[in-house]
């Protein structure tokens, strides 16, 4: 049924399905400085967390009626590191730090976010 060509053209084609995903994935966060976490509860802001700079680890407890979480951030990463929420996917993947990665708790409606600001000024004048 299938010959040898067949299976090489689908071997390129499945390379060539990754090609935006390796382009568009190595320039997010690029041009980026001084990020921050962003934490958010019911879509309300939580607290904003300077990453850039973070030198050291600091705890936060996050207390809502569904739960808790207990949130570490070291250095310039941020993580959830325990959750009472039975399903625990919040935990995974352990640590975030670069911008436009986030972890969500969807039972405790908690949400953080990595965001940047960029390097670009840009100055329009007319």
């Amino acid at each position: 049924m299938f010959k040898k060509l067949d299976f090489v053209i689908i071997g390129v084609l499945m390379l060539l399905s990754f090609l935006p995903e390796m382009i568009l994935g190595a320039s997010v966060g690029k041009g980026l400085k001084n990020t921050y976490a962003e934490i958010t509860i019911a879509g309300e802001t939580y607290k904003t967390i300077p990453l850039s700079n973070h030198k050291g680890e600091d705890i936060i407890k996050i207390e809502t009626e569904d739960g808790y979480n207990i949130v570490l951030v070291k250095d310039n990463k941020i993580g959830i590191i325990d959750a009472d929420c039975p399903d625990k996917v919040c935990m995974n993947p352990q640590y975030i730090e670069k911008a436009g990665e986030s972890l969500v708790c969807l039972p405790h409606k908690v949400m953080i976010e990595i965001k940047g600001i960029s390097d670009d000024d840009v100055i329009l004048s007319y």
